[in-house]
């Protein structure tokens, strides 16, 4: 095994903590820089960060294409690595060693930007499916209790995993069905406030979700500065291995768990795996299936804590390709015409926006 390069360390904690504390990044993204600069150094084999040039910027492009990659995630790395040289070439002792043009070697073809960013397809349950999952889970023990609640809370919030681990009891709001993801408390994107009610997909979800509520303030005696979904409470059992003991008062350290629950209630469940995130993708897609009007749109737009509808629809929004063809097929019916243009006339009043009225 190669040897790290005890020079190469101390500049990537230098980094780091200038992405924490001047650049404002956030841990998961630091960590994800971090991969990519490890990248780099896999291929020099741990050389110092100063012997960087073009031909090692161009090697390692051609290392990451003949490794067959995701185009997104080989744009990711380059951009990543473009900015830590572009930091490294101002710091002392790499000033007169790495040229800054260099640096722009790193880059990808206009094509293969284009091919990176372009949108992939996803997989996005259905309601029923969900449904389906949260049906057959069993809900015996505190813990199964939490795990399928867990799974319909955030099919009718659509809140991320890694805000829905921070959340305390005090956060929801029973009698209004809102969750208050205040930044201050609850790890939210961007550190934005975002208050989330109920998404109206069906009852049995919110029932799960309210029962659950119930059940730790009532039975398990939570506070409400408890965790809304805690960590399980692991102890010893004869052999002093771990073992499963009820619920923790403390909140998870990261939403690997989650995702556990998930994987392991669709794979029980005999259904395709998908993950807590997928949940967004599919509160826009029952949107889209219930035909709602622009009003009622933009309010889950920002129940989901966007800024505007555009950005639901630019990341969520993506119709699959067999609703794409049946919409154009569909189209021009006698009638679509008019519904159409009254919609967006409501659509143009509701934002103010007159800029983009189509109609004279």
């Amino acid at each position: 095994m190669i040897p790290r390069n005890p020079k190469n360390e101390r500049i990537k904690r230098q980094y780091a903590d200038f992405l924490k504390h001047a650049d404002g990044k956030a841990e998961q993204t630091i960590r994800q820089i971090e991969k990519a600069v490890q990248r780099y150094e896999g291929f020099t084999g741990y050389a110092d960060f100063a012997a960087f040039d073009q031909l090692k910027a161009k090697g390692f492009k051609a290392e990451l294409a003949s490794r067959e990659l995701a185009k997104a995630t080989i744009l990711s790395t380059v951009t990543a690595l473009k900015r830590f040289f572009g930091w490294l070439a101002a710091q002392p002792g790499y000033k007169s060693k790495i040229n800054l043009t260099d640096i722009e070697f790193m880059s990808l073809s206009d094509k293969d930007i284009r091919a990176a960013r372009a949108p992939a397809d996803r997989a996005i349950p259905a309601l029923e499916q969900v449904l389906r999952v949260v049906e057959i889970m069993p809900d015996e023990t505190a813990i199964e209790k939490r795990n399928r609640a867990l799974i319909a809370f955030l099919a009718i919030t659509g809140i991320r995993d890694g805000a829905a681990i921070t959340l305390k009891v005090k956060h929801f709001d029973a009698e209004r069905r809102l969750v208050l993801q205040n930044p201050t408390e609850v790890n939210t994107k961007f550190g934005k406030r975002i208050d989330t009610f109920l998404f109206p997909l069906d009852g049995r979800l919110e029932q799960i979700a309210i029962d659950w509520i119930n059940t730790l303030r009532t039975v398990e005696l939570f506070a409400e500065t408890d965790p809304l979904f805690p960590k399980t409470l692991l102890t010893l059992d004869e052999n002093n291995c771990f073992k499963p003991q009820g619920l923790s008062r403390e909140h998870w350290a990261n939403a690997s768990p989650v995702r556990a629950i998930f994987r392991d209630a669709f794979t029980c469940a005999g259904l395709p795996v998908h993950t807590p995130h997928s949940f967004r993708h599919m509160i826009i897609s029952e949107a889209y299936r219930r035909n709602l009007p622009p009003r009622e749109l933009i309010a889950w737009s920002q129940n989901l804590g966007h800024e505007g509808l555009l950005t639901t629809i630019t990341s969520y929004g993506k119709i699959p390709l067999q609703e794409q063809g049946r919409l154009i097929r569909g189209a021009g019916r006698q009638g679509d015409e008019a519904g159409l243009l009254a919609k967006i006339r409501d659509l143009v009043s509701t934002t103010g926006n007159a800029a983009f009225d189509p109609l004279p």
